[in-house]
């Protein structure tokens, strides 16, 4: 099962960063090729990224690869390249549509053939609310040749494409369209079984803002955030894993409809549960090591 709590983006170019990307404490690793690299580094990005996967990979770690958004003109190079390394990943951004999606997967379709991959393997994570045309489009994703296992939102992309000065109000809390987004981005992935991941915070030195944005996109249904810095990843963590309370409850949950396999409704600590409560209860034990 794809689940992820952290996941933190390491520009493809930068061998420095590269080095260390075993050693940082994010459950899925993104080397990006797409916003982090220079057009001039686009070739030199993609062969360090592919080389360190065959090369220098521990299997203690999920590492997945930002490729280059499907009107490029990068991405079939992203594809040949990245591919036979067999990343746990992929990540393509800017994905508009169920058309898109059927596009990419007829790309990766091709790729997996020519390189002798088993037809299907790779699997993939979407960036979407990114354009403008994205947000009508959020009712024709699905889960293509079911290679998706997670979904993720691009409010900085979004910001420039609506023109706006920017994304969040004086008390960091996000502006209507980028919260409809952000709920867009929600539902679908919920509607298509896959992972919801929050968005990255920009601002990587405030960490009290980041923990109350982790709480906040916890609240509403979010399993796991992107970080854009090392820093990032301790809070994270921590917001985004069970605590021993919500386990326990959890636990008590199931065990009481397990008790009384008839029921609709139960009371548990002088609160009402029903089967919603049953169902959340074994999404988070699912999420448990």
């Amino acid at each position: 099962m794809f689940e992820f709590k952290s996941a933190i983006f390491i520009p493809g170019a930068n061998e420095k960063m590269l080095s260390k990307a075993a050693d940082l404490d994010a459950d899925l690793v993104l080397f990006d090729l797409e916003d982090s690299v220079h057009q001039s580094q686009k070739e030199t990005a993609r062969v360090l990224v592919a080389q360190w996967l065959s090369e220098a990979r521990p299997t203690s770690k999920t590492f997945g690869v930002r490729l280059n958004a499907l009107d490029s003109h990068h991405l079939l190079a992203d594809l040949i390249q990245i591919l036979p390394a067999k990343p746990d990943l992929i990540m393509l951004p800017k994905v508009e549509s169920g058309a898109d999606l059927e596009q990419i997967d007829a790309l990766i379709n091709r790729v997996e053939a020519e390189s002798g991959l088993e037809l299907g393997s790779t699997k993939m994570m979407i960036l979407t609310a990114e354009t403008p045309g994205s947000l009508f489009r959020f009712d024709s994703l699905f889960n293509v040749s079911n290679r998706l296992v997670g979904m993720t939102w691009g409010p900085e992309d979004l910001a420039s494409e609506l023109g706006a000065a920017q994304g969040r109000c004086q008390s960091g809390q996000w502006l209507p369209p980028f919260q409809m987004a952000q709920t867009l981005c929600l539902a679908k992935a919920r509607d298509i079984g896959v992972q919801a991941l929050d968005t990255v915070m920009a601002d990587f030195k405030n960490l009290d803002g980041l923990r109350a944005e982790c709480l906040a996109s916890k609240e509403i249904g979010f399993t796991g955030k992107l970080a854009i810095h090392p820093g990032q990843l301790e809070i994270i963590n921590h917001v985004f894993s069970p605590s021993e309370q919500e386990i326990d409850f959890a636990r008590r949950v199931i065990a009481l409809f397990e008790s009384n396999p008839n029921a609709g409704a139960l009371q548990l600590d002088g609160v009402m549960v029903d089967i919603p409560h049953l169902r959340s209860a074994e999404r988070l034990l699912l999420r448990i090591p």
